[in-house]
């Protein structure tokens, strides 16, 4: 098998790939549509192992666009070439084009009952970090597993416990849950609460449909909730009111902002009308805080829309976002959603919103007891 070539995979290789795929699984198979579309995706990387006259075996790569995050989707090897290490050269290959991408960490996801494929990736250096229930077609459950492929990156510590949000119009909700869940175990996120966060915090009107939740409010909220908040929010202006061109809508949310703002007032959350540099952002981080931000939605899927995630931690290269916003297209996972690493210029420029160039983030930490 030394003169197997591992090389991106052609058009040319669909018949081959397909009865690759067919010979290899019994369940989950990818179609031929599905390995067109791949071939043609800038967010997918599709590997092939050939001896010069056939195909044994393939890997793919998904990314997530704006994210330093890999996803290894697929391996496969076809049983008269498995057991010569083809699939440790497709891993390897698969990490190589990875780290060429920037990503740094390689994610997958393996059925807990493939104890072989197991052993191929914690021997080459993944390990688990979650369990997803009935994640195959046959209700088999998955393990989550992840490797470091950059230097001078860490794994976040504590991992988020994912919420996804119920609703449009509830990211900051989810995503204040998930804050207030990584500095407190015991708090219980739920359907309940997120709505009652949202009505607590509610700007009332945005551009359509119901109300997003206003940086003010969501401070209340969690100051509500036993946690000391500090609030740095860019122009002082009322948030999203450029979003609304109606006279009547517009004096709503004013007179909603104006309410947050005496309601703050009578609190001990810290107000503060300025932008949140990013080594002031990383040093609360690794000093304990969790962080609250909005961003616009651009640079993730091209949709400008203001959105609300949760920053856990960072190190010298990322910060580590959790996105509620679970979208359900059939080559996205769960996985790509928690703790993912994004550069900080790629997190600078996506932490701004509209014609203000509104910047807000909440700060989270323990509140002290008294003495």
């Amino acid at each position: 098998m030394d003169n197997i070539l591992i090389r991106s995979a052609q058009r040319s290789d669909l018949d081959q790939l397909c009865q690759l795929e067919n010979r290899c699984f019994d369940g989950d198979k990818l179609s031929r549509r599905n390995f067109q579309h791949m071939l043609r995706s800038e967010h997918a990387d599709l590997l092939v192992a050939d001896n010069g006259q056939e195909l044994g075996g393939y890997a793919l790569v998904l990314y997530r666009s704006g994210t330093n995050l890999a996803r290894l989707y697929s391996i496969a090897i076809t049983p008269d070439w498995r057991g010569q290490g083809i699939s440790n050269r497709l891993l390897e290959g698969a990490e190589q084009q990875a780290r060429a991408r920037d990503s740094a960490f390689m994610r997958l996801e393996v059925s807990v009952e493939n104890n072989k494929a197991i052993r191929l990736y914690e021997l080459s250096g993944y390990h688990r970090f979650g369990r997803i229930t009935a994640y195959y077609e046959n209700g088999s459950d998955a393990w989550r597993m992840e490797k470091t492929i950059r230097r001078k990156v860490q794994h976040p510590k504590p991992r988020t416990d994912y919420y996804e949000q119920s609703t449009p119009f509830t990211c900051g909700p989810a995503s204040l849950m998930m804050a207030m869940k990584h500095l407190a175990p015991q708090y219980e996120m739920n359907r309940t609460e997120e709505l009652r966060i949202w009505r607590e915090s509610t700007t009332i009107y945005m551009t359509s449909g119901h109300g997003g939740c206003s940086p003010h409010g969501l401070a209340l909220s969690a100051w509500q909730r036993g946690f000391s908040v500090r609030l740095c929010v860019t122009p002082a202006s009322t948030p999203f009111i450029d979003s609304v061109r109606d006279p009547d809508k517009k004096s709503v949310i004013e007179l909603v902002h104006e309410d947050y703002r005496q309601q703050i007032a009578n609190t001990e959350i810290e107000l503060i009308n300025a932008e949140l540099d990013l080594p002031s952002l990383i040093a609360q981080l690794q000093a304990g805080a969790v962080a609250v931000t909005l961003i616009s939605t651009w640079r993730l899927n091209r949709n400008k829309a203001p959105h609300w995630v949760v920053i856990g931690s960072a190190d010298e290269r990322h910060v580590y976002i959790s996105d509620p916003d679970f979208d359900r297209d059939p080559w996205h996972s769960e996985t790509d959603y928690i703790d993912v690493p994004v550069g900080l210029e790629e997190f600078q420029a996506m932490s701004r919103f509209g014609k203000s160039r509104l910047r807000a983030t909440l700060l989270l930490t323990k509140r002290k007891k008294p003495a």
